[in-house]
Protein backbone atom coordinates (compact mmCIF):
# COMPACT_ATOMS: atom_id res chain seq x y z
CA UNK A 1 0.00 0.00 0.00
CA UNK A 2 3.50 2.52 0.53
CA UNK A 3 4.15 2.17 -3.14
CA UNK A 4 0.66 3.78 -4.60
CA UNK A 5 0.91 6.54 -2.01
CA UNK A 6 4.53 7.46 -2.91
CA UNK A 7 3.88 7.07 -6.79
CA UNK A 8 1.03 9.80 -5.81
CA UNK A 9 3.68 11.85 -3.99
CA UNK A 10 5.67 12.26 -5.74
CA UNK A 11 3.50 12.83 -8.65
CA UNK A 12 1.91 15.56 -6.89
CA UNK A 13 5.63 17.38 -6.02
CA UNK A 14 6.44 16.87 -9.77
CA UNK A 15 2.99 18.37 -11.02
CA UNK A 16 2.95 21.41 -8.09
CA UNK A 17 6.67 21.55 -9.77
CA UNK A 18 4.86 22.46 -13.54
CA UNK A 19 2.73 24.68 -12.07
CA UNK A 20 5.43 27.36 -11.79
CA UNK A 21 4.09 28.15 -8.04
CA UNK A 22 6.63 30.97 -6.47
CA UNK A 23 8.03 29.91 -3.41
CA UNK A 24 6.71 31.01 -0.77
CA UNK A 25 10.02 31.50 1.36
CA UNK A 26 11.11 34.18 -1.32
CA UNK A 27 13.55 36.92 -0.14
CA UNK A 28 10.89 39.43 -0.46
CA UNK A 29 7.71 37.38 1.37
CA UNK A 30 10.24 36.96 3.91
CA UNK A 31 11.49 40.45 4.40
CA UNK A 32 8.01 41.15 4.64
CA UNK A 33 7.35 38.77 6.49
CA UNK A 34 10.16 39.75 9.56
CA UNK A 35 8.87 43.46 8.75
CA UNK A 36 5.44 42.72 9.89
CA UNK A 37 6.75 41.07 12.81
CA UNK A 38 9.12 44.01 13.92
CA UNK A 39 6.52 46.58 13.62
CA UNK A 40 4.48 44.04 15.76
CA UNK A 41 6.62 43.68 18.32
CA UNK A 42 7.73 47.89 18.39
CA UNK A 43 4.25 49.10 18.64
CA UNK A 44 3.53 46.83 21.59
CA UNK A 45 6.79 48.14 23.36
CA UNK A 46 5.71 51.90 22.10
CA UNK A 47 2.34 51.30 23.80
CA UNK A 48 3.77 50.14 26.63
CA UNK A 49 6.50 52.45 26.89
CA UNK A 50 3.69 55.53 25.95
CA UNK A 51 1.66 54.71 29.67
CA UNK A 52 4.10 55.74 32.29
CA UNK A 53 5.67 58.15 30.13
CA UNK A 54 2.07 59.73 30.18
CA UNK A 55 1.64 59.29 33.88
CA UNK A 56 4.78 60.46 35.17
CA UNK A 57 3.99 64.03 34.63
CA UNK A 58 1.65 66.45 35.19
CA UNK A 59 3.13 68.22 32.58
CA UNK A 60 0.02 68.77 29.37
CA UNK A 61 2.70 68.74 26.36
CA UNK A 62 4.63 65.93 27.48
CA UNK A 63 1.66 63.81 28.22
CA UNK A 64 0.75 64.55 24.59
CA UNK A 65 3.72 63.12 23.06
CA UNK A 66 3.06 60.45 25.13
CA UNK A 67 -0.04 59.60 23.57
CA UNK A 68 0.88 60.21 20.37
CA UNK A 69 3.71 57.53 20.88
CA UNK A 70 1.29 55.27 21.96
CA UNK A 71 -1.03 56.01 19.24
CA UNK A 72 2.11 55.44 16.82
CA UNK A 73 2.49 52.21 18.34
CA UNK A 74 -1.33 50.77 18.24
CA UNK A 75 -0.89 52.06 14.48
CA UNK A 76 2.29 50.60 14.02
CA UNK A 77 1.01 47.04 15.83
CA UNK A 78 -1.87 46.97 13.19
CA UNK A 79 -0.30 47.32 10.30
CA UNK A 80 2.59 45.04 11.47
CA UNK A 81 -0.04 42.54 12.58
CA UNK A 82 -2.05 43.02 9.04
CA UNK A 83 1.70 42.68 7.15
CA UNK A 84 2.40 39.51 9.24
CA UNK A 85 -1.19 37.98 8.51
CA UNK A 86 -0.76 38.18 4.98
CA UNK A 87 2.47 36.56 4.42
CA UNK A 88 2.04 33.94 6.63
CA UNK A 89 -0.89 33.30 4.96
CA UNK A 90 -0.08 33.37 1.68
CA UNK A 91 2.15 30.51 1.72
CA UNK A 92 -0.14 28.19 3.08
CA UNK A 93 -2.67 29.08 0.88
CA UNK A 94 -0.65 28.65 -2.19
CA UNK A 95 -0.08 25.26 -1.61
CA UNK A 96 -3.88 24.70 -0.35
CA UNK A 97 -5.11 25.97 -3.60
CA UNK A 98 -2.83 23.25 -5.34
CA UNK A 99 -3.35 21.09 -3.41
CA UNK A 100 -6.85 21.43 -3.89
CA UNK A 101 -6.45 21.60 -7.65
CA UNK A 102 -4.67 18.79 -7.63
CA UNK A 103 -7.21 16.54 -6.22
CA UNK A 104 -9.71 18.14 -8.16
CA UNK A 105 -8.22 16.44 -11.43
CA UNK A 106 -7.67 13.17 -9.72
CA UNK A 107 -11.39 12.85 -8.76
CA UNK A 108 -12.18 14.16 -12.29
CA UNK A 109 -10.08 11.24 -13.73
CA UNK A 110 -11.73 8.82 -11.61
CA UNK A 111 -15.26 10.13 -12.52
CA UNK A 112 -14.64 10.22 -16.01
CA UNK A 113 -15.62 7.09 -17.93
CA UNK A 114 -11.93 5.82 -20.23
CA UNK A 115 -11.75 7.67 -23.44
CA UNK A 116 -11.80 4.15 -24.89
CA UNK A 117 -14.34 1.75 -24.21
CA UNK A 118 -14.45 -1.66 -25.91
CA UNK A 119 -16.94 -1.84 -29.10
CA UNK A 120 -19.88 -3.83 -28.20
CA UNK A 121 -19.99 -3.25 -24.13
CA UNK A 122 -21.89 -0.80 -22.97
CA UNK A 123 -20.76 1.57 -20.57
CA UNK A 124 -21.70 1.98 -17.23
CA UNK A 125 -24.58 3.99 -16.92
CA UNK A 126 -26.33 5.25 -14.25
CA UNK A 127 -30.15 4.64 -13.94
CA UNK A 128 -32.83 6.63 -12.19
CA UNK A 129 -34.04 5.30 -9.17
CA UNK A 130 -37.79 4.30 -9.86
CA UNK A 131 -38.33 2.34 -6.35
CA UNK A 132 -39.43 3.97 -3.33
CA UNK A 133 -35.89 5.85 -1.38
CA UNK A 134 -33.87 3.20 0.08
CA UNK A 135 -34.18 3.39 4.44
Amino acid sequence: MTAPYEARAERFVRELAELKIPDPAAARATLWLRLGGLLMAAGLVLGALAFPLAHATDNSLAQGDALAIGLGGIAAAVVGGALFLRYSLTGFLRFWLARQSYDLDRLGERLTPPASAPQGEPRHAVTPHTGPAPR
